[in-house]
């Protein structure tokens, strides 16, 4: 049990490139969960899913760039720094043994929460962190018998679960819906349309700077 510090709250991905949907999700996170922070965590060799197209450094600095004037998000780049795949249970030992006394909540899709069974030594995510579902409108997910079981056993609708236990409990949340995605947007600067609005503005000049997610013929539309 654990009353006198508040959860760290994990949310990872590619951030390829990291958009507005990232950035509100983790703040209504941090609000309504009451957490102590937000920890954005790029993946660096995700082990299901195609490698990010842009660099771990260009990942890194669109994060830092984007949270710079917000104390309750942080960039955690222990993933990059990492070699190999990036396994989520490495992740939060790294993490547990950095925060001992912190509860950890580990956020992610309902979807994703589908499929846990297929990931490295799932089990042993519970006796590291809490799992945080997000609700995603249009998304159905179809459980793995044992994720089932898993969530049956161990879902919790108390927020107070969070902060006096350090792990273990898997709780819903549903944000308000912000339907932004970062496959779209590589999308629409490969086609030649503008993403603007959909992330932070010096995050996509950068973008164009760079000239990553273009292909040979797009032309900038706005």
């Amino acid at each position: 049990m654990n009353d006198s510090k508040a959860p760290i709250g994990i949310l990872g991905g590619t951030f390829d490139p990291v958009h507005h949907g990232h950035l509100r999700l983790a703040m209504e996170l941090a609000t309504d969960l009451k957490l102590a922070q937000v920890r954005l965590i790029p993946n660096g060799r995700p082990p299901h899913r195609e490698q990010p197209g842009a660099t771990p450094g260009q990942r890194a600095k669109w994060i830092r760039v984007a949270i710079a004037d917000e104390p309750r998000l942080a960039l955690d780049d222990r993933e990059l720094m990492r070699k190999g795949a990036s396994y989520t249970v490495d992740t939060l030992a790294s993490l547990r043994a950095d925060f001992p006394d912190n509860p950890l909540c580990l956020i992610m899709g309902r979807d994703v929460f589908a499929k846990l069974p297929s990931w490295h030594e799932w089990r042993q995510l519970f006796d590291y962190a809490h799992i945080v579902l997000i609700e995603r409108p249009g998304l159905s997910a179809t459980y793995a018998p044992e994720a089932a079981a898993e969530l049956e056993q161990r879902s919790s609708e108390n927020v107070d679960d969070l902060h006096h236990n350090l792990a273990g409990v898997i709780y819903n949340y549903a944000p308000p819906p912000l339907a932004i995605s970062a496959s779209r947007i590589r999308q629409l600067i490969a086609s030649g349309a503008s993403p603007r609005y959909l992330l932070p503005a010096a995050i996509l000049d950068d973008i164009m700077d760079s000239e990553i997610y273009r292909s040979p013929t797009s032309e900038a539309k706005e």
